[in-house]
């Protein structure tokens, strides 16, 4: 019986690491989530003001003025980049916050299930742990 409980003990931290883990999963999707929003905020802020800051690194950034504040230029992958509407990739960036939201769900309905489960283990594993101390009498008093 005592293998049996290290056995669900371990489990039970199992469960414990994978929540864990999806939290962290929820976290990057909560930020990619803000950069995306980030970059929304300044596309629309270029119909405003063709002034815009430029980032150099290390906090650094430059004043300019934006030659065409229509169009921006994204990255496609490997190098590759694309001109695009601005009104066109706000659409695309609101589209990926849909689908990282729906990913976001999903990883909560995750935790949430894990947890369930982890929480009836645990509950369980008490039970089997308080019925072995009644079979072995109780917990050791101390006599004076």
């Amino acid at each position: 019986m005592n293998e049996e409980l290290q056995q669900q003990y371990y489990q039970l931290e199992m469960y414990g690491q994978q929540v864990q883990k999806l939290q962290e999963e929820l976290e990057k999707i909560e930020l990619m989530k803000m950069e995306l929003l980030k970059s929304i905020d300044s596309m629309e802020g270029l119909k405003d003001s063709e002034d815009i800051l430029i980032p150099l690194g290390g906090g650094a950034f430059i004043k300019a003025k934006a030659m065409d504040t229509k169009k921006v230029i994204m990255g496609a992958g490997a190098d590759v980049f694309l001109e695009k509407d601005i009104s066109d990739v706000v659409v695309d960036f609101n589209k990926s916050i849909e689908d990282l939201d729906k990913a976001g769900s999903m990883i909560i309905a995750k935790i949430e299930e894990t947890a369930k489960v982890a929480e009836q283990m645990q509950k369980d594993l008490e039970e089997k742990v308080q019925a072995m101390e009644g079979q072995m009498g109780g917990a050791p008093t101390l006599q004076m």
